[in-house]
Order: structure tokens, then sequence, then C-alpha cells
């Protein structure tokens, strides 16, 4: 130990605070401590400052003298406070400051990872005041202890709001640690050994007469320096005087003794052990000396004097005297550090050609450099990039590379993509990486060569051709329905395979989107993406258009479809003003649902919108947590799955209670039955119980872990083990094979079974209640909530068939519980019969998340249907695409961003024929139409009112065939959503959001018989009073002068009725109003005067306003516009077209009018 020198002293003007009022004053240090992991110095001052010092060597000095210079400053005490730091610990992470009333976990950049004061806790927090010392628990670096004057308690950095106590109840002065135990250093001397796992003091020593002022520790070897009580002799109530100890105490706590202490006639008030030499020890007295002993060998000394001294030069008080304190030595040994009492800070070192504090020294993180405001140049399509300029080079350029290299990035093999799952699994808390073992349960088996796939066979790949716009097309056909397709795009949106054996999600899957030309919605081709004549798509520019898919897998299901459409024979429309104000549709989402239903079989292969049941949902009490109206946008995958499920039980929940709210009735199609049974498996206990419930879907559960090792069998085990060993273990694992598939998932989710401990009875003697829960009835369908882990779902994408297209369900002998057996394992299928007991289910559909990307990335899902519709296709529902799609696609469950999320089954023998309405006749003697011969006003009849119109009467009865005129007017609830491009160009991504405001209908004879307005509670962003005559407050309930206001349920049942009882609609622009209404008319029910009066030459429809002028010689909408005049313009104009074309006159008078048109702009003069 010889060699040691002062190499670096720091003056106390370093340590003046940050006080313009009183620049010098000086803040004294109070704690000093070497990091662990990087070169700095830390040290703590009495104004509650923590402040950090690295060494290097001064670049202008001939010698290279070691230099300090300051790192960071920062405010650790408590916010209210400038309590002195007591202590510094070093952590791999940061810097722990103990002050008075807080410790602060800092970054060594300075900002604050956690600080705890007594506010922090939940418990305990009384306790946690008055802080003297702090130290790591044993082993751990999380586990901080601290110490109190009155106890002892530990946190969890990462957990720091529970505050535990250790049994410990004196006042604590100093801690320490070792392998196994906590060393105390008590207030009145003594020194406690401590366990913190059985929390009890292991041994206790008398250390010293007074209080120990100096502790360390190093393996297993206590070193204690400290102070005793002077003796009085002749003033016996004179206070306390200290006399410094002149023995440092060493203990051994492997033999739980104390060894031969070390003498130290100058005074010991610090102590050390060497990191690197532990049987050496350095010793400090106040005065400046310094001792290296080997408490092996005490003769081998090296004593040091350190200079104490005042400069002359300075400001101190010269009754100051010199005193040495807070010693601590590096962790790689060379270097000491000391404050004296003038607060000097004072560095020797043995190696004055060393700069490190540390043995391996990680780098120190620089401050960060801001960059300077750089102009910034906008470029754009009409600004070219030689504006920009280059700078000065010597080199040349990348862009002279020479005429014969050749850059072929179509022939660069694609990199394979990082699961985005394995790298947030690898992620600890702190961020750092950490090695854990390949899974292939999860993720498959590894190291599997992958076929070459070129980036041009990619790029190739994501091409997906869009049609064009009706209007863009070069036809003279009057139909989209006789347009060409193949001469305008191809058919790769259909496709379903992915090309190779890449893992791209093939065409079919991708999230669709409608586009708006300045013809608006009329002018995007929906008839391309639908492949069928029977099934309509759903739009999905709708709020809430995620259960699109689900709507269609329940519409396809013959049981619930009539049961639904079914509840409209009956007429339920309340319109009281409770109902208005939650519910001011006036509807229910039974009906809705029945509207929808009918509407979506109306639609045959034409696109259906969602709208009416979207705004039943969206003021619904109980659906605020299912709202969505950005398209899935803000959802990752467990999310999307999370919010299907949760409608689905919604939905389910609610049509059971709509039924029985509107008509006493039940909705069990779904519902099965359960059965819980508690009982107690001890000799003596009497704990037995048994209730039955029901619920309307199945949450579908994850084997055991035993279920779960045979599948891993056949994971690890490829197929061509059982090629080349021929065993009886190969029969085995084919047969795991064919048994592993959702009935396993099934039969292990109807019969559960746990035990839990009996709290009742567990006082006598210890024993458990087992809990078996059991389904007991199995509904015609089956309905199955998917809703398991990504991890789970890699399981089943292993599996070669998961889904299974048929099977039967077995009671078990004892009542309780079923069991499932699929087609193919049942020797004689034909004795399976409901008799006895043995039921046979088929897959109707399931609904399918699809992953773009990866499952944590918010906005990368969507969902699709796989329904088999008639009981004999299988077709592919995505929105607005519909198509045909093969039966192995259906069930092929192994593309990881694949996923059934709710899964149908109905029993086969059970499912009636479709109900469907399309016999007028039998639908007026079934279905109540009594609201078209009566007024049902919002908040009942109003006295006094006017009628503009006349009901109609039993005798005037609608039949097949019957003219009747209408128009509809509606108000702006949401404007359209445009993107601006700089140079003008407008896109319409959303258009805007219309409601009906006004329904006007007409008898042949022009004599009106519906006129409603329609209440309104949300807001309106414009009335288009210009357009629809409505002014502002004509919608609502209480500010209104109209008397006619109804629910738009009401109005709109009315028009279903009449569309169901085969009445012929006339009007102009009705496919603007029956879209937007939400009605389904067949084309034989209308005749739109826009349509009659088009001549496709001109590509201009004409408005009502010039029409009446041309043809009726007679000047409407002159102010605002009213429906029952619009709509007798419309039938007079439909009477004058049969006129004509009786004459065969037609078509001259439209050349006519055309012609007219050219000349008057096609507008009314003044």
């Amino acid at each position: 130990m010889d060699g040691w020198s002062e190499v670096l002293r720091i003056p106390s003007n370093v340590f003046a605070t940050d006080n313009f009022n009183n620049p010098t004053t000086i803040a004294n240090i109070t704690s000093l401590q070497f990091d662990s992991v990087q070169n700095f110095i830390w040290c703590g001052d009495s104004k509650g400052y923590t402040r950090s010092f690295t060494g290097s060597f001064a670049t202008n000095s001939l010698y290279g003298n070691l230099q300090l210079y300051p790192y960071t400053k920062f405010h650790t005490s408590d916010v209210n406070s400038n309590n002195p730091i007591k202590q510094i610990l070093s952590h791999r992470e940061g810097i722990l400051s103990l002050s008075g009333n807080a410790i602060s976990f800092n970054s060594r950049r300075g900002l604050t990872k956690v600080q705890v004061t007594s506010k922090t806790f939940d418990n305990n927090a009384d306790k946690f005041d008055n802080l003297q010392a702090m130290t790591f628990n044993c082993n751990s670096f999380n586990d901080v202890v601290v110490g109190t004057d009155t106890s002892m308690m530990k946190f969890d950095l990462n957990k720091p709001n529970v505050l535990s106590s250790f049994d410990h109840q004196q006042g604590i002065s100093l801690l320490n640690n070792s392998g196994k135990f906590l060393t105390i250093a008590n207030s009145n001397g003594s020194l406690d050994i401590f366990d913190p796992i059985s929390n009890t003091t292991v041994k206790t020593f008398s250390a010293h007469n007074g209080f120990i002022s100096n502790l360390d520790v190093r393996g297993n070897y206590i070193a204690t320096c400290g102070y005793s009580i002077k003796p009085k002799r002749y003033h016996h109530h004179q206070p306390a005087e200290y006399m410094v100890d002149p023995l440092v105490n060493i203990y051994d706590t492997r033999i739980m003794r104390a060894i031969a202490p070390v003498p130290f006639p100058a005074g010991a008030s610090s102590v050390r052990f060497h990191p690197k030499l532990p049987n050496i020890i350095i010793i400090a007295s106040p005065t400046g000396q310094m001792q290296f002993v080997d408490i092996f060998d005490q003769t081998n000394v090296y004593l040091y004097q350190a200079d104490l001294s005042i400069p002359t030069n300075t400001t101190t008080n010269t009754n100051t005297k010199p005193k040495m304190s807070n010693l601590e030595i590096s962790e790689n040994g060379d270097f000491l550090v000391f404050n004296d009492s003038c607060d000097n800070m004072h560095l020797w070192s043995i190696s004055p050609s060393s700069k490190d504090f540390v043995n391996f020294p990680q780098s120190i993180e620089q401050p960060d450099i801001i960059d300077s405001n750089i102009e910034i140049i906008d470029i754009d399509a009409n600004v070219p990039l030689s504006i920009v300029g280059m700078p000065y080079y010597k080199e040349l350029l990348l862009s002279n590379y020479p005429n014969d290299l050749r850059f072929v990035k179509e022939t660069a093999k694609l990199p394979e993509p990082i699961d985005i799952e394995l790298i947030l699994e690898n992620e600890t808390q702190n961020g750092r990486k950490r090695f854990f073992p390949y899974d292939k349960l999860k993720y498959g088996p590894g190291n599997i060569y992958k076929p070459y796939q070129s980036l041009k066979e990619n790029e190739q790949n994501n091409e997906i051709s869009i049609p064009k716009f009706i209007s863009e097309r070069t036809t003279t056909t009057t139909t989209t329905s006789e347009v060409d397709h193949d001469k305008y795009i191809d058919d790769s949106i259909f496709q379903y395979k992915s090309s190779g054996k890449s893992n791209k999600v093939p065409n079919c899957y991708s999230r669709l989107q409608i586009q708006y030309s300045k013809f608006g919605i009329k002018d995007f081709d929906f008839s391309y993406y639908n492949k069928t004549k029977e099934c309509c798509g759903l739009e999905n520019h709708t709020d809430n258009s995620y259960i699109n898919s689900l709507l269609q897998l329940y519409r396809f299901q013959s049981s619930i479809y009539n049961r639904v459409v079914g509840s409209l024979s009956q007429e339920w429309l309340p319109n009281d003003v409770t109902t208005i104000a939650t519910n001011p549709e006036g509807s229910s989402i039974l009906n809705e649902l029945g509207y929808l239903f009918d509407m979506m079989f109306k639609a045959q292969s034409n696109n259906v919108k969602i709208y009416n049941l979207s705004q039943v949902l969206n003021h619904h009490p109980n659906a605020e947590k299912l709202l969505n109206n950005n398209e899935l946008l803000n959802l990752n995958s467990q999310q999307v799955r999370d919010l299907v499920i949760e409608f689905n039980n919604f939905l389910l929940t609610n049509l059971h209670e709509d039924f029985q709210r509107q008509f006493d009735e039940n909705f069990n199609l779904t519902e099965l039955k359960y059965e819980i049974e508690i009982k107690g498996n001890g000799t003596s206990c009497p704990m037995y119980d048994k209730h039955q419930g029901s619920m309307f879907s199945l949450e579908l559960i994850t084997p055991p872990s035993n279920m779960l090792n045979k599948m891993s069998i056949l994971i690890n085990n490829p197929p061509h083990y059982q090629s080349n060993n021929n065993n009886s273990d190969n029969n085995s694992l084919g047969n795991i094979r064919r048994n592993l598939n959702i009935l396993t998932y099934l039969e292990y989710s109807m019969n559960q079974f746990k035990t839990i401990p009996c709290q009742q009875h567990n006082h006598s003697y210890p024993h458990n209640l087992e809990i078996r829960t059991s389904i007991v009835h199995l509904p015609s369908v089956l309905t199955i909530n998917v809703n398991l882990s990504n991890p789970e779902f890699k399981i089943i994408n292993t599996f070669t068939q998961w889904l299974v297209p048929e099977f039967y369900a077995m009671k078990s002998k004892s009542g309780n519980g079923y069991s499932f057996k699929e087609i193919d394992s049942i020797p004689s299928p034909s004795l399976m019969t409901q008799e006895s007991g043995k039921y046979k289910y088929e897959l109707l559909g399931y609904v399918c998340e699809i992953n773009h990307q990866a499952d944590i990335v918010n906005g990368g899902h969507n969902l699709v249907a796989f329904v088999k519709v008639n009981n004999d296709s299988w077709y592919l529902f995505n929105d607005f695409l519909v198509m045909p799609i093969p039966e192995e696609e259906v069930f092929d469950l192994q593309p990881s961003w694949k996923k059934p999320i709710v899964i149908m089954y109905q029993r086969q023998t059970d499912q009636p024929q479709f109900n469907y309405l399309t016999t007028p006749s039998v639908f007026g003697n079934n279905y109540d139409d009594s609201i078209l011969y009566r007024d049902h006003f919002a908040e009942g009849i109003r006295k006094g009112h006017q009628l503009e119109y006349k009901l109609l009467t039993q005798q005037e009865s609608p039949i097949p065939g019957s003219l009747v005129a209408i128009d509809a007017e509606f108000v702006m609830l949401k404007p359209e959503e445009l993107e601006i491009h700089y140079d003008g160009y407008k896109k319409l991504i959303k258009p805007k959001q219309l409601s009906l405001a006004r329904i006007s209908v007409l008898r042949e004879n022009g004599i009106p018989f519906i006129d409603d307005y329609i209440v309104h509670t949300s807001k309106i962003y414009d009335y288009l009073t210009n357009f629809s005559g409505i002014e502002q407050d004509d919608l609502n309930l209480t500010l209104s002068k109209r008397e006619n206001l109804v629910t738009l349920q009401t109005a709109y049942r009315k028009l279903w009725l009449l569309l169901n009882l085969g009445v012929i609609f006339v009007g102009h622009g009705l496919y603007n109003d029956f879209r937007t209404i939400n009605l389904q008319v067949p084309e034989k029910q209308i005749r739109d005067t826009a349509v009659i009066y088009y001549k496709s030459d001109f590509k201009r429809q004409l408005s009502l306003k010039f029409l009446a002028y041309v043809m009726l010689k007679e000047k409407v909408q002159k102010g605002n516009h009213d429906s029952i005049e619009d709509a007798n313009t419309a039938l007079l104009l439909y009477k004058k077209y049969q006129n004509l074309y009786n004459k065969e006159d037609f078509e001259s008078i439209l050349n006519y009018i055309y012609s007219e048109g050219q000349q008057l702009r096609f507008k009314v003069p003044e």
C-alpha cells in the first residue's frame, strides 16, 4: 500500500449555490460516493443537491495531470424542502440519494425516475420520516432497505407504492449488507446482524459505548469505528461528552463473534475495506491521519497524513478546526476521496497515470447537441430539385456510376420479416435484452429453409386493380350490370391464395375503400365486387361498420332470420318523451335488425348500409364501449377481438331483452343452460350447492397443459417422423392429430372442474371444495366466442384442420355435460338420433380476423365472414366484396394472419326454410299495417293541429301496383371529409352524413296521406333550408311549431309497409332518397322521373324544377322546397310520360327538352 498521494483538491467555491441574492453562500459537503458503473464521483450537499464529477487528463498540461470536471447537478431532496443529502448509493440504472424525508432515484443525467416520500405509499406512510440510512437488500438491487430513528422498512424500486416493515424497533444510524444479512448500526452504539428472510435479529454486538460513526462490510467481515461516552467524575448532571475510540472492531459473520480489533491511537472516525484486498482496511482519524492495516498481520501498517490546513487566501473562519470526513474508496481500489471542514474535496491515488474509478467503466452519455435551424426548401411536383444546389465536393458523386453497372433490385431476395412479438417478449422492464429459449409450441419449427422470392414478384403481388368509375367507361349500356368488367380491370382483387409459399395476405381479404367521384357514390361500381346474384354486401363508410361480418353470419341463419324479421309483424312504436330523450329513433336493436335483414334480402346483389342500426347503437345506454367510428384504425389485434366478441354478447342479450319487453317472449335460439355443482370432498363436510343458469354464447377455453403437451409432440415431430419409424407410437400420434381440433376445446369448455380450499370448515381439518360446471342443454344454434391469446392462436395454426364441418353432440350418461365426436369417427351415423340424446351439428360459418400487420400494431386488421349459403356453397363476405370461396380455403387456418373469432354451428334437423317477405297478399294478412291509417305523433296527438294531408281509409288500402308519389327532405348531421391538394385538387374521403327530416307520400290523385317531420335530438350541422325547407327548431320536440312530429321508426315503418304491400313509388331522384332512408326497393316498384327523362348521350340528369317548367309550364320550388309539391310535380311528370309514351312521342319530346335546356343552360328563367 505504498505510493498513495494527493492528486487533486477541489476548492469550496465550486460548491457555491445558484443563489443570485447571496452568491457567496457555500453548500457544505454532507456525503460522497464513487460510482460503480461509470467514472463519476457523486457529492451531496447541505442544500439538497446531488452533483457529479468525472475525471479526465488535462489536455494543456505537460505532465497530463488528472482533472475533475462537473457533469451534472440536480435537486434530490423533497420539493418543498432543502434537507441535506445524508447518503448516496450507486445503482446500475442510476443514483439513489437519501435526505431526511425522501429518497430520490435519478438517472446519471439527472432525470428523476422515482421519488419516494411518505405520500408515495399506501400503507405505513407515517413511519417514512426522519430517514437516517439506506442500503440494498441482500443480493437484490431493486429492494431498498431504509432505516429511521424508530424502525426499518423496505420498498421495491419497480413498485414504490408498497412499503414493508421489518421487525426492528430501534433507532438506526447506519446500514449495510452482506450476502445473507443486513448489518445495522443502532443509535445506542450496538451492532445488529439481521436476517431479512426470517425477519429476525440473528446476533447483537455491543460495538461502542456511545455511537457508531462508520461501518463497512466486505465478504464475511464487518468493521466499525465510533465514539464512547466520557466518564463523569464530579458533575453527574453535566451533558454527555464523547471521545473517539482508539480501536476498530472487526466481526466475523461465519462464527458470529468479534475477532482481534485493530488499534488506532489517533482515534478512528472512518473505516473502509480495500475492494481488491479484503484483508486490508483503511482507517482515518478526524485530524487527517490515515493507516492501511492488514487485519491478520497488524504489524504491516502504512501511515499517511492528509493536508487539512486552511489556506490563507480563503474567507473561511479561522476558528474552524481541520476535520476529515466522508472517506470513500473507488471500486477498483485506485482512488480515495474525502472532504475537510472547509468543504474542500481531496482526491488521492496510488496510480497517477489512471483516471478510471471502476475496472471497466461504461461510456458517459454526452449532452444532446441541438441542431441549428436549417432553412427548409419546400419541394413539390412543380418545383425542380435543381434549386436546392450542391455543396462543394472533391470526390465523385454516387450518381456518376459507370454505364455498365446495373442495379437489379427486382431480382434481390426479400429480407425475412422480424416477428415483433419476439422482440417484445425479449424486452425486460429496464429495456435490456435477455436470452430465452425458442418455443416451438408458439412459433413452430425453427431454422427451416424458405423458398426464394424476388422483390419483383412481391411487387406484382401487391398490385390490386381498382375498378374505374362508371362515368369513366366508354360504353353504350345504360345499366352497370351490363358492363363488361374485363375491358377495364382484371380480377386480382378476388385472389384468395398467396402466390408461391409466401405468408402474404391474399387480395380478397384486403381492407376495402369506397371511392367517390364528382358524381357521388352512384358512380362507384359496387357490382364489380359482388360475384353473386343473391347475396348483398355491406358498406363500411358508416359508424360501427366492424359489425358487418357478424351481421352477415346471423342473416344466413334461418331460425334467427325468421324470428327477427317475423317480429316486425307486430307493431312496437314507443313515442313518449322519456323514450325519445334516450332513444330518439323510437326503435330497438330487434326492430332495426329485422328491417336490416329484410333489406339485405331485397337488395339481392346490391350493397346495403347499416346506418339505421348504427344510429340506434350509438344512442343505446349499454353500448358506449362498443362504438367505433374509424373502421378499427385505433385498435390492435387483441382489441379488435375483444370488441367483436363483446358486441356479439351484447347483440344476443339485447335480442332476448327486446323480445321480452316488446312481445313477452324468450329468444332462446342460442341459449345454453349450465349447472354449477359445489360439494365438499371431506368425509364430514356438509357443503353442497347446485344452481342453474343460462348464457347466449359459449366462451371457448384452451385445454390444460396435459393436452397441450400432446400438441407439442406433433409440432416437435414432423410428418416424416411417422414415415421413418414404423412402430406403435405412430398410430397414437396420428390419433392425437385427428382428435385435436375444436371438439377438444368444446368438450373442455363445456365441462369445467376445479377445486378450491373450503373456507367455512377449514378450521377443523384442511380439505377442498369441488366445483363442477357443466352445460346441460345445447341450443339449436351454437355460437362460440374464440377470444384466445396470440400464442394460443399460433397453436391452432399448427393443426391440419382445427374446424370440423360436422360433429355429433352426445349427452353423458350422468346427464351432466356433453361429449363430441366427428362424423368420420362414428361407425353407424344413422343410429345417432335426437331421441337417443345425440344431435348433429354443422358449421354455418364464422367471423374471421385478418391481420395485415403485427398483432400489436393499431389499424392493421379487418374482419371478414365465411358463410355457407343455402346449405350449398361457401361465400366470403368482406364488407361489400362478396365472392364464392372453396371449402378448403374456409377450413384452412394454418396462416398466422387468419384468426376465427365467432363460430356458429347449427343443429341440422331444426333449421326451417327462410320465410322471405315476397308475397304482398300474404304480407298484408300477417303483418300489422294499422299505422298507415292513423296518426302516431311523438308525445301523443296534439290538440288543435291542422292536417295538410288526409289519412288513408281501409277502403283505400294499398294493393300491389298501387301508384304513390314520394319525396323526402334531409338535414346534414356531419359535413363531408375532403382531401385538398396544393394544386386545388379535391378528393372526397367520406360524403356528408344526411338524416331523414321530412317524408311526404301522395295518392295517385295527388292527395297526400303521409306528411311526417322526424324528431331529432342530436346536433344538426346544417338544416339545408334552401333545399329541404326545414327551418331551425322544426325537428325539436319542445320548440317545434310543427304538429306532425314522429319518430324515425314510425316514418320508416310506414314506408316499409308500403314497400312490402307492393306499391309503385313515383318520385324524382329516388336513388339518393331510398339510399339515405336505407330502403331497398326493387326496380320494378320504382318510377323515377330523373331516370325516365334522362338521355345518356348528354350524361346530364335534369332537375325537377327545369322539367316542370318545360313539360308542365309551371314554376315550382320558388322559395324553399316543399316535399308535397315536389312529390306532386313528379307524379304529374310521370303521368305526362305515360301519355307521351302511349302516343310514341316521348323520344322526340325528350330531344326537345335537351335542346331547350342547352339554350337555357338547363336553368329556369327568372
